[in-house]
């Protein structure tokens, strides 16, 4: 379940570099999120496993309900139910969109920036 409890942390790419081991084991200490900065603009989120797998889990589950309810809306229309082989095929099709892998990249084109 999504927890709030914990205070967010602004820190600087660079301190992420110089203390990866240590924040990483305060994330996964503390469930909270950790806010990273380039520039003085917020860029990205570091997120405990466990909190982004709750994340992932609680979209789904709204995913689904909000499927279920467009569903009784179209029933209620009179629209004629979609084959169950077309909604298992477009979702296949949702997840593969969602969890494609990431392009395998040259050791020159490894620039730390």
């Amino acid at each position: 379940m999504y927890s709030a409890s914990v205070v967010d942390e602004f820190i600087t790419v660079a301190q992420l570099r110089a203390e990866m081991a240590t924040i990483i084991a305060r994330l996964g200490k503390a469930r909270g999120h950790i806010y990273l900065t380039q520039r003085g603009q917020p860029r990205a989120v570091l997120v405990d496993i466990k909190e982004f797998e709750a994340l992932i889990e609680q979209l789904e589950y709204l995913d689904d309900s909000i499927e279920v309810l467009l569903a009784r809306e179209r029933r209620t229309r009179g629209e004629r139910a979609r084959p169950l082989e077309d909604v298992v095929r477009d979702r296949m099709v949702r997840e593969t969109r969602r969890v494609k892998p990431a392009p395998k990249r040259r050791a020159r084109d490894r620039v730390s920036r």
